[in-house]
């Protein structure tokens, strides 16, 4: 069966170059809802080997969060207090601009940054506000939609005329 990955998608998810993430609503596997992207991380993998990084940050200090990141093999930055200053250092690090950047957002404090980057995916239990903000609404809660939106990347940068299988 075919589908076509909507154009617009498409041309913005083909440059990303990080992928941005507030952790801050990562849960275990455990509590995904019947094993929702069990497959977590493939996605992540295919990406990393094609220049695609994977960075989230969270506002606090959790294990579980701390096991979530590990478990997608992402880097996590624990303790941010500021959003903005945060984006900024992260671009500089890795070399990217606006245009190269996907956040997955949830917070009021994520509006600042989402406002620069170049695609924002917020999550089911965003608020409205956020929601509103953003470019696409993901489907899956914690942090199943990294993978979610690492899938979405993944087939912008195999298909970019917006096919696949």
């Amino acid at each position: 069966m075919f589908r076509k990955l909507r154009t617009d998608l498409v041309r913005k998810l083909a440059s990303v170059k990080l992928v941005l993430v507030n952790a801050d609503g990562f849960i275990s596997d455990v509590e995904l809802d019947n094993g929702a992207h069990g497959q977590n991380g493939i996605h992540i993998r295919e990406l990393r080997g094609n220049d695609v990084e994977f960075v989230a940050f969270s506002r606090s200090r959790n294990d579980l969060i701390s096991s979530a990141a590990e478990r997608l093999g992402i880097a996590l930055h624990q303790g941010i207090s500021e959003n903005a200053g945060f984006y900024s250092r992260i671009k500089d690090d890795y070399s990217v601009s606006d245009d190269e950047v996907a956040f997955i957002c949830r917070d009021f404090t994520d509006i600042q940054v989402m406002r620069l980057a170049n695609f924002t995916a917020a999550v089911p239990d965003a608020p409205l506000e956020v929601k509103a903000e953003s470019y696409f609404a993901a489907y899956t809660r914690g942090s199943g939609v990294v993978s979610e939106i690492a899938s979405l990347i993944l087939t912008a940068k195999k298909y970019p005329g917006g096919w696949s299988e």
